[in-house]
């Protein structure tokens, strides 16, 4: 009797790891499975704006008339004002690809040339400014901005000027993308 027992539990013990196997086999190729279908797939993350946040109207190749449409001209306006003046030749790279994908591409090459030209003037003199806005006027229908604000220069750790500015940009819409075309200084 007791050999049929120690018989069973042998059995018993064999087919527990046979079980145990196959689930571990299994367990393995639904890994691998997952794995090589996940690898294989495209991610994309969506950003939702908040609730509050601005509302921006853009067509195909106008903007659209209104509070909309100014406000994002306004935004548009203010971001490329303060990345193209708050400019050190240390930051001068950082802000030359900035206004690279800001640009028009008809445009791209003289703001590019711009940039570089401002930051080895200020290279040499050890100087930086910084831009800082305080009104901003945009026309959606032409597709201009003008922006005033304080244009502060330093000279080393030293501030050397504090001069108020008003800058005067014009956009182009190409299939819902807005770009700069134009950046100048506006006499007083």
């Amino acid at each position: 009797m007791r050999r049929l027992d120690l018989d069973n539990a042998v059995r018993r013990v064999r087919d527990i790891r046979l079980a145990l196997s196959l689930l571990l086999v299994l367990s393995m190729t639904a890994n691998l499975a997952l794995t090589v279908g996940l690898a294989n797939r495209e991610t994309a993350t969506v950003l939702l704006p908040a609730a509050a946040g601005p509302e921006w109207a853009v067509g195909g190749s106008r903007m659209e008339p209104g509070p909309a449409g100014t406000r994002y001209l306004e935004d548009m306006a203010r971001t490329v004002a303060v990345t193209l003046l708050t400019l050190t030749p240390e930051n001068a790279a950082h802000v030359r690809l900035a206004a690279a994908r800001m640009s028009h591409p008809s445009a791209r090459g003289a703001i590019g040339a711009w940039v570089e030209a401002e930051a080895a003037r200020m290279a040499g003199r050890d100087l930086a400014s910084a831009f800082y806005p305080d009104g901003i006027e945009a026309d959606p229908e032409r597709l201009t901005a003008e922006i005033a604000g304080e244009l502060v220069s330093w000279i080393g750790r030293e501030e050397a000027a504090r001069e108020d500015r008003r800058y005067r940009l014009a956009f182009r819409l190409d299939a819902g993308r807005i770009g700069l075309l134009r950046f100048e200084q506006m006499e007083d």
